[in-house]
């Protein structure tokens, strides 16, 4: 195997991992979220819908609720943009940024007691996340919902006839939807018994592969300097003296 192809099997394998986590994440929040405050606040296309029938019968603490996720999902995901505007990879220090606003944003939203509150600091932490995958260079990977994410799996089922089946696609595709569900199987679980202090252990989660990032930011990049001090002339040249006299 050439070193270009196992560069590209180690890219996926991170790729893999790195999206299905945070999609287990997701699935652990949105659980949490439904349980303690009665609203998911990762999926806005069903809040969405209610938002509009809401203003035909009017109620005011529902709107208001569903106002602040969408909101916070919205100013989560325009600050995923901004920080990583410039980043061309998967992993790098801003990558890791954006995790630990996740981490921090989970964490307040663990200990604030206002419902409003509550909700609209936990759907900016998705709004983060979703931001940051669906940004990822060469594939979109949403880790919050799945209307989207599913219809391409159709798609891929449905032109396999004609186009083969693009597995690493369909792999990464099925991987997300599956641990999404897990993490939601998990965080009903914990959540039940937890209440919303079962959001401190995203926040763990999201804090350890931020330094993951860090740790592996840092070791691609002393590797690269090796290998560009590699390829410098052991000697500098020798300046041609003019001759004497």
């Amino acid at each position: 195997m050439s070193h270009m192809q196992t560069r590209e099997t180690r890219l996926r394998v991170l790729v893999l991992g790195y999206s299905g986590i945070l999609a287990g994440i997701a699935g652990f929040i949105n659980s949490v979220a439904l349980l303690v405050l009665a609203f998911p606040v990762g999926n806005l296309t069903a809040l969405s819908t209610q938002l509009g029938m809401d203003s035909a019968n009017p109620l005011l603490y529902e709107s208001c609720m569903i106002a602040l996720i969408v909101g916070g999902f919205l100013a989560g995901a325009a600050g995923a943009g901004a920080v990583l505007a410039t980043v061309q990879t998967h992993t790098s220090a801003r990558h890791a940024a954006v995790l630990l606003a996740e981490a921090a944003l989970l964490l307040a939203a663990a200990g604030i007691e206002i419902p409003g509150f509550k909700a609209l600091l936990a759907a900016a932490a998705c709004g983060l996340q979703n931001a940051m995958t669906s940004d990822f260079p060469g594939m979109t990977i949403r880790t919050t919902h799945f209307t989207g994410t599913i219809t391409d799996l159709g798609l891929i089922l449905g032109r396999s006839r004609h186009h083969g089946v693009d597995r690493w696609k369909a792999t990464v595709l099925a991987t997300t939807v599956v641990l999404f569900i897990g993490g939601g199987a998990t965080g009903a679980l914990i959540g039940g018994r937890l209440g919303h202090n079962a959001l401190l252990l995203p926040a763990a989660a999201c804090l350890a592969i931020a330094m993951a990032i860090l740790w592996y930011s840092r070791r691609r990049s002393s590797r690269m300097a090796s290998a560009i001090s590699a390829l410098e002339p052991a000697h500098a040249p020798l300046v041609d003296r003019a001759p004497a006299g």
